[in-house]
């Protein structure tokens, strides 16, 4: 601490190169060596082993990005903070005490047992299909509206909303939200990124099947399984499309901070960022830098009991999703994982990531939605309301082209983005 705080001191006194970013120490020599070759300004504010914040050129980040994913397979690899002062901060202390147990398996099962791996699969080439999903394209825009749109369509209960959140980029976070009953103030993140990314940015072509419509495919059929049976959590329970993932953590970041200045409840974070890529012999890997050792051993029992898959543990590196944003914020969170880090899909972030990697078929993500219906209903609590139906509801929708979803929404004005915080 003492050696970040007179770097801190040392940098007072001269000019910010552009953005300030914390990344895994392991990463700062290929980190100055891409900015030497893009000869872009970069400066080591401080380094204690582990972390180090580096004062970085904003137009770096896309290049940091893919260099991150190359060398160290990590996909963010790095945050993005609004000032020196935040990015220096340590990371807090678990706010909550989370007590875990099972006790639900009728309500699990009966969910379960809908989740079909053929509307997963619809999803992903659905998403997979638009030019790209970057936070700053046009296409970024159309996804955030069309996935609205997809949760709206079976959101329909009294209470349960979908909202577009902005931070300030042409794409949008995305926020369903079941309210709780008896403990509504505690509130349960399901996540995953709804950006893809691939150079050339803007104009790429990034399908982003496996990172990670996968992961918003299974977040998806989760919301989807849920609603139909009409569960009805004691805790509430908010699934979130981040924005702008792959360049810093950016939308996971803000959210966080719109949670904390709203000094909301959050009990648990989970994760879900490449689901459909079976690279290694166990089906699931638990992620155990970064996060919660408790959260994840209450993983490992709902794996046991409900999924039928095997597991593992893996370490993927400072920040390598969204994760790690509510960890640095003190909240327990876990991410399961498709593959060992070193042997993930190694065709993300090019045009080849694609649902053919994954044999055109999604059983393998089906285990992580069984895994995270199994995590929201044994946390949350609460019970399938009178209006269960144990099984499919007519909510198809998978012969909808995202283009005429996107333009109908646009000349409809249907969708009201809102600058409000969240909570």
């Amino acid at each position: 601490m003492r050696t970040l705080i007179l770097a801190a001191s040392l940098l007072a006194s001269t000019a910010s190169a552009g953005t300030f970013i914390t990344i895994g120490a392991d990463a700062v020599p290929a980190a100055t060596a891409a900015a030497e070759r893009d000869h872009a300004a970069m400066k080591i504010v401080a380094n204690d082993g582990d972390v180090a914040v580096l004062d970085i050129d904003d137009n770096e980040l896309a290049n940091l990005s893919e260099q991150m994913h190359a060398q160290f397979h990590r996909c963010g690899g790095f945050m993005i903070h609004d000032s020196l002062a935040e990015a220096l901060s340590p990371i807090q202390p678990l706010a909550t005490r989370v007590e875990y147990s099972l006790d639900h398996a009728a309500a699990v099962t009966s969910v379960l047992s809908t989740l079909d791996a053929e509307r997963l699969a619809g999803t992903i080439r659905e998403l997979s299909a638009m030019p790209n999903r970057y936070y700053k394209s046009a296409a970024g825009a159309e996804a955030s509206n069309w996935l609205a749109e997809r949760w709206r369509s079976f959101a329909t209960r009294p209470g349960v909303t979908v909202q577009l959140v902005d931070h300030g980029y042409p794409q949008k976070s995305v926020v369903l939200t079941i309210p709780g009953t008896t403990r509504a103030d505690e509130v349960i993140v399901l996540g995953g990124h709804l950006d893809s990314i691939a150079m050339g940015g803007i104009s790429s072509n990034a399908p982003g099947a496996d990172d990670d419509a996968s992961g918003i495919a299974t977040l998806t059929e989760i919301a989807r399984g849920l609603l139909a049976a009409d569960y009805r959590p004691e805790r509430t329970i908010k699934l979130i499309a981040y924005e702008a993932e792959e360049v810093g953590l950016r939308g996971s970041q803000a959210i966080v901070k719109d949670f904390q200045r709203a000094q909301t409840n959050v009990v648990g974070a989970l994760q879900l960022d490449m689901t459909n890529f079976k690279g290694s012999d166990k089906d699931i890997w638990l992620m155990k830098d970064f996060t919660s050792a408790d959260q994840n051993a209450f993983l490992v029992k709902l794996i046991d009991t409900y999924t039928g898959a095997t597991y593992g543990f893996d370490a993927c590196g400072y920040a390598c999703s969204d994760h790690a944003s509510w960890t640095k914020a003190g909240v327990p969170a876990s991410m399961p994982f498709e593959s060992r880090s070193k042997q993930m899909n190694k065709h993300i972030h090019t045009g080849r990531d694609t649902i053919a990697q994954s044999n055109n078929e999604a059983s393998h993500a089906l285990k992580f939605a069984k895994l995270g219906a199994a995590y929201a209903i044994e946390l949350g609590k609460g019970s399938l309301g009178k209006g269960s139906l144990g099984g499919d509801r007519d909510q198809d929708h998978h012969d909808i082209p995202w283009q005429l979803v996107a333009l109908g929404l646009l000349a409809a004005g249907s969708i009201a983005v809102s600058r409000r915080t969240i909570g």
